[in-house]
């Protein structure tokens, strides 16, 4: 991929939203991209609403999710401000993992962040990226601006790794430094620097580092190393082995889910 010119962003009802929609605007700028907009808001639920439904209940989390869903809307009008009728909006109340994979159809990039909220659900990323085949850039709790200076790529001989790399190289190319990273045995120096020389040619400032052995998991040495470099973003692919077998014994995109401060570019 050369660039990014079709941006849906996630804007599901969250805390955090005018800092992603803000993110998003001046990624879109940056790249010359056209901007979509998907909110959808879906009420989280106990034990106790399933095995005993309320109509009066269903009735009050419907209108609290069209109050959601509005003040969504009001957002994006602020933050596109004159340029928001040029943005293309979709909403809806539904569970947003699927909804938001229906609008991605001819998506380069969906920005969403790693925010929570507590009245609705939100979108899983990594499934999304799963589902839809379209990389996903979620945001960490800090973000300065839309460009990532310092990229750590988390290299493993998978082909969800190469489609990450490939998918990301609009960032990579226009990055200070990237570090391509491996740990442990699955994967050789001799691999990494190939993907570090093949992301040269594409004039990307790439090194490589392999990292041996690890006292902890794959996933804490990577997120240890992106500190020492201080890296703005972590490239991955999620779900590297069976996406059924991760989900129950966990792995690298399950942890990565749960480590919310750093900004993290997946695609499988």
């Amino acid at each position: 991929m050369t660039d990014f010119r079709e941006i849906v962003v996630d804007a599901c009802p969250r805390s955090n939203l005018t800092g992603t929609l803000e993110f998003a605007r001046e990624m879109a700028k940056a790249f010359d991209a056209r901007v979509s907009v998907a909110s959808y808001a879906w009420p989280k639920t106990s034990m106790k609403d399933v095995l005993a439904p309320n109509v009066f209940w269903a009735e009050e989390q419907t209108r609290l999710m069209e109050r959601m869903l509005a003040s969504s809307r009001n957002i994006v009008d602020k933050v596109f401000g004159a340029d928001s009728e040029q943005v293309h909006w979709c909403s809806g109340i539904g569970e947003p993992t699927a909804a938001i994979q229906a609008h991605l159809l001819t998506a380069d990039l969906l920005i969403t962040d790693s925010s929570d909220e507590d009245e609705s659900v939100l979108p899983n990323p990594a499934h999304v990226a799963l589902g839809s085949g379209v990389p996903v850039l979620r945001l960490g709790r800090s973000v300065e601006n839309a460009r990532f200076p310092r990229i750590l790529v988390a290299w493993k001989d998978t082909a969800q790794a190469r489609r990450a790399v490939h998918d990301a190289l609009p960032l990579l190319v226009r990055a200070e430094c990237v570090s391509v990273v491996g740990v442990g045995d699955e994967v050789s120096s001799e691999r990494l620097d190939a993907v570090a020389t093949h992301l040269r040619t594409h004039g990307a400032k790439a090194q490589y580092l392999h990292i041996p052995n690890t006292t902890g998991d794959a996933c804490s040495s990577l997120l240890e190393q992106a500190g020492r470099e201080r890296s703005d973003l972590i490239v991955t692919g999620v779900f590297g082995r069976n996406s059924l077998a991760e989900r129950v014994f966990g792995g690298v995109t399950t942890e990565m889910l749960r480590s919310t401060e750093i900004c993290w570019f997946m695609a499988h």
